[in-house]
């Protein structure tokens, strides 16, 4: 369920460092990080849970991987207008 953003784990702990340099390789990897949390939002919507807990639980991750998509785009697109 959450392959996406597990292959993205070294540029999280890296996201304040990519974020501030101004190359292309950076803005590919802010992308990709942004595109692997909207895959994991898919992923976890896709999960069926075994009661209402569990599927309370899902959908608090499923919007917050969303919002943290939203937040990654937004950080990126005051990046470029910098």
């Amino acid at each position: 369920m959450y392959e996406p953003i597990e292959a993205c784990a070294t540029d999280f702990n890296e996201f304040q460092r990519i974020l501030a340099d101004p190359g292309q390789a950076s803005s590919e990897r802010i992308e990709a990080i942004r595109v692997a949390l909207v895959a994991t939002a898919d992923n976890i919507s896709k999960e069926v849970g075994s009661d209402e807990i569990e599927r309370n639980h899902l959908a608090q991750l499923y919007r917050g991987m969303l919002a943290a998509s939203r937040i990654v785009g937004h950080l990126q697109e005051k990046r470029g207008a910098a």
